[in-house]
């Protein structure tokens, strides 16, 4: 049978899920696309592997061809023909698979051309093979062209397709010229051409035929009656003339003429083009062309508006030959929309749902039976009708063409025209809909980064659709826009206005998920402030049965860690707080560490980390609890390591997905080793903190490092001794490694560095200290931490040498800060000590003048206090 249409029900479409997905659905269909099948009744080779690819036998084809090939006694027309055979089946495999097989297919056709010109460039029949690369070119313009007649208002695409189609058809030209000038030769010398004669006129006459095909194609693509298409479409018929007058016995006459009555229906000469079918008819035309010719009279009658007369032939073939191709049964549901929308201006509501049915049914079984592009086709249809019954013929149109420049990725124009399809739907009265295109033009505005604007158009619709299912989001989501404004300049103004948004939210829709999805954002806000006390009471608020329970529990374990700290180093009491803290935290433990979800879990492992130092601070410190605890912390990092490397094959989960949770549980153990040598040191035993530290330097560099790196320096209330015990520990292992430091990757040297800096500090080796961390500092010159550490170590040297770089390090920090922040005014102390100590103390005085006055709060009460102990100083 005749493949004139490229996806009748022969043809193997793969379609791409997702009812969402609209256009990509139409984008992602795998386009059988085959050039018409020309057999000559000499050529038995063309028609077996020709009636291979029709019924997608592609790997027999191929098999066959390979086989040949590779056989020892082969002649060079046998190899010619095999090879051109293959580039033909692997360019129609291309046709019906999509994505990288199918570039792949593509890729190994281009291959097999150029290698094969490469390695018989004395041959004249290298024209031939070179020609493939033009066919090529025109099979992917008309995937092109079938994508447009699935998607006519693809403007975009449509000027592509009439692009590729006008650029492969002028190498269709060039290779059919070429093709021309060899079959003269080869007939007019003997043995010109390795390929027999008859295989060269058979391949003519194929680009002939598709140069005809891609013009008419092309023309399609033309608004009707336009100049452009009456062009194309008289090219086409300038090729087909010649071509249908040959002898009756080719396929290749009969579709050419079946392709100048298509010309003629194109063209808007639907009247000729009936005729022409009548005329051929008489013709008594080969029964593979049957069908061809009954499809094209379908297409001649819904252009003509006939859509009962074609809906009653249709179900009459099906009849007749007991089932109708998928492009027969894609025409019926296109006739039969027709007729309901006739009935439905009639009035006739009854036929009409009665058509509707049909419509339905017909299109489900067309799915179901036969999926491919025309059930594709088929469904878009149907869809479309329900869009326009939903909202109108007019709203329809405005939100296809809103989806369509989305999906051209047209940002600004998608958002224009969603916006002005959302105004159409309330000047209508569709408030629904007309909340979901503004939320829908709202979110592009967010996608794109326009957080101002689309702020606005949320926070519009929060207040005045406050009932419609979707008004809490769009409350929470302009709140969430503004956080981004906030992030990304940390004004005043912004900040007031993220947390009346979100305090918004939190009023307009109470006990929501949205109103404890905004008490946790301003948790996290108060967090970032180091508001601590604000944000623990407002992650207090956030119910055990919302997702962001977990967070919340460890926002709380990280506030009242915070909490602590200061109060201490404030010098008050910490025993209330202390107290409460480990009550609050062991109840979040309670399912520790049974948790079955693993996120949670890893939560609770960090909850239970902070709660350890918590116990370790105690007065006294509380070493039993912190020992047990850090035992199940232990356990259960192991545990979950194991598991996540076991099972990460199995799920659905991304690679590095995972390795981000083991690398986060691989921290919480470290840490917790950590934890437990200080803990052993802390009890008065040193022996133990040895032991423990030799078995990590038995487990490997990476593990010892990870885990000694911070030991001495951990923020602890440790005693003197104790510290000084922990930076002998980590300086004798640290020793170790020094003989061996060419062996050690960058990384690795690195961490030796910081932990051996750290251990000097902490065994009160500051000069020592002081060198390790400046040479740190030139691998990293941005990180904060280190120019802090180096300033604070430049400080204690205080010589006045000392206390000049000091200050410079101390500005450097002041300049990275917000001014007159806490910690810029910390810096601004530190700067002001360092040049007075080095000598210049008018200009400490002026910055203390200066900073007094632009900054009379001097940011806290413990900062105020040092200042005026430093003027006193200074005065």
């Amino acid at each position: 049978m005749v493949c004139c249409s490229p996806h009748s029900e022969y043809s193997k479409t793969v379609t791409a899920s997702g009812r969402s997905a609209w256009w990509l659905r139409v984008c992602l269909l795998a386009l059988v696309i085959f050039s018409p099948a020309i057999s000559s009744a000499d050529d038995p080779t063309h028609s077996y592997f020709e009636g291979l690819r029709q019924r997608h036998l592609f790997g027999i084809a191929e098999g066959y061809c390979l086989n040949r090939l590779a056989q020892p006694r082969i002649t060079d027309t046998e190899r010619a023909r095999y090879t051109l055979e293959l580039i033909r089946t692997l360019a129609a495999h291309a046709m019906s698979t999509q994505g990288q097989e199918q570039e792949e297919l593509w890729k190994r056709a281009e291959e097999t051309i150029a290698e094969f010109s490469q390695e018989h460039s004395d041959w004249s029949d290298t024209n031939v093979f070179a020609a493939e690369r033009a066919r090529i070119a025109a099979l992917k313009a008309e995937i092109l062209y079938w994508q447009v007649k699935a998607d006519p208002l693809n403007q975009t695409l449509r000027e592509s397709a009439i692009r590729e189609l006008t650029q492969a058809n002028t190498r269709l030209i060039q290779a059919e010229t070429r093709l021309s000038q060899l079959l003269k030769k080869s007939g007019a010398f003997k043995k010109f051409t390795v390929l027999k004669t008859a295989t060269i006129r058979d391949t003519l006459l194929d680009f002939q035929l598709l140069i005809a095909q891609t013009e008419m194609k092309r023309g399609d693509l033309y608004e009707a009656n336009s100049p452009q298409r009456k062009a194309a479409v008289d090219a086409a018929e300038k090729w087909l003339e010649p071509l249908s007058r040959r002898a009756t016995t080719l396929q290749l006459t009969w579709l050419s003429k079946l392709a100048l009555i298509q010309c003629e229906r194109i063209d808007g000469d639907t009247a000729g083009a009936a005729r022409g079918i009548q005329a051929l008819l008489k013709e008594k035309p080969p029964a593979y062309l049957n069908e061809p010719l009954f499809v094209e009279s379908m297409h001649i009658l819904l252009q003509e508006g006939k859509a009962q007369q074609a809906a009653s032939q249709i179900i009459q073939y099906r009849q007749d030959h007991g089932s109708i191709s998928s492009e027969l049964g894609y025409l019926e549901i296109t006739a039969l929309i027709q007729l309901r929308k006739i009935a439905l201006e009639k009035k006739q509501e009854a036929l009409a749902a009665e058509i509707w049915q049909q419509v339905e049914t017909r299109s489900n079984f067309l799915k179901q039976m036969q999926p491919g592009y025309w059930s594709q086709r088929a469904w878009m249809l149907v869809d479309q009708q329900h869009q326009v019954d939903q909202y109108g013929s007019q709203l329809s149109q405005s939100l296809k063409q809103a989806q369509l420049l989305y999906a051209q990725g047209k940002i600004e124009q998608a958002i224009e025209a969603y916006s002005k399809t959302a105004q159409q739907a309330t000047d209508e009265g569709k408030g629904d809909l007309a909340f979901e295109l503004a939320f829908t033009s709202a979110s592009l505005q967010l996608q794109a980064k326009q957080y101002q604007e689309a702020a606005k158009v949320f926070q519009s619709l929060s207040r005045k659709y406050s009932t419609a299912p979707r008004a809490a989001d769009a409350g929470l989501l302009a709140a969430w826009c503004l956080g981004q404004l906030y992030t990304q300049s940390r004004t005043r103004s912004r900040r007031l206005a993220y947390t009346t948004a979100l305090e918004e939210v939190q009023k307009q829709f109470p006990g929501s998920k949205s109103d404890f999805e905004a008490g946790w954002m301003l948790a996290r806000l108060e967090e970032a402030r180091l508001q601590y006390s604000k944000a623990l009471v407002l992650y207090a608020e956030v119910p055990e049965n919302h997702p962001r329970a977990a967070d919340a529990h460890l926002g709380i374990a990280r506030c009242y860690e915070q909490i602590l700290q200061r109060l201490t180093s404030l010098g008050k009491s910490t025993k209330a707080w202390r107290q409460e803290a480990i009550d609050v935290l062991e109840k979040y433990l309670a399912s520790f560490p049974d948790e079955s979800d693993p996120l949670i879990l890893q939560s609770q492992a960090d909850i239970a980390l902070r709660l350890t130092q918590i116990y370790l601070n105690d007065s006294p410190p509380s070493y039993e609890k912190a020992s047990r605890l850090l035992e199940l912390i232990i356990s259960s990092a192991t545990r979950s390591i194991t598991e996540l490397k076991r099972n990460n094959e199995h799920t659905e989960t991304s690679v590095a997905q995972t390795a981000k949770v083991i690398q986060r549980w691989n921290d919480i153990s470290n840490q917790a080793r950590r934890l437990e040598i200080i803990t052993l040191a802390g009890q008065g035993n040193p022996t133990a903190a040895r032991s423990l530290v030799e078995t990590l330097e038995n487990a490997g560099t990476n593990e010892l490092l990870a885990v000694l790196n911070g030991v001495s320096q951990i923020n602890l209330d440790l005693s003197a001794e104790t510290r000084y015990e922990l930076g002998l520990l980590q300086l004798r292992s640290a020793e170790k490694l020094i003989s061996r430091r060419d062996e050690l990757t960058p990384p690795q040297r690195q961490q030796l560095d910081l932990c051996l800096a750290e251990a000097y500090m902490a065994t009160n080796q500051h000069i020592r200290a002081l060198e390790y961390y400046q040479e740190l500092l030139k691998q990293s010159p941005r990180d904060s931490a280190l120019v802090k550490q180096v300033a604070t170590l430049l400080e204690r040297c205080g010589t006045k040498a000392c206390l000049r770089e000091a200050a410079q390090k101390w500005r450097q920090l002041e300049s990275a800060e917000k001014p007159g922040s806490i910690p810029w005014l910390d810096a601004r102390l530190h700067l002001i000590q360092t040049t007075f100590g080095s000598g210049n103390e008018a200009e400490a005085k002026k910055l203390l003048g200066v900073t007094k006055l632009l900054y009379p709060d001097l940011g806290n009460q413990e900062l105020k206090q040092r200042f005026q102990e430093l003027q006193q100083r200074i005065q």
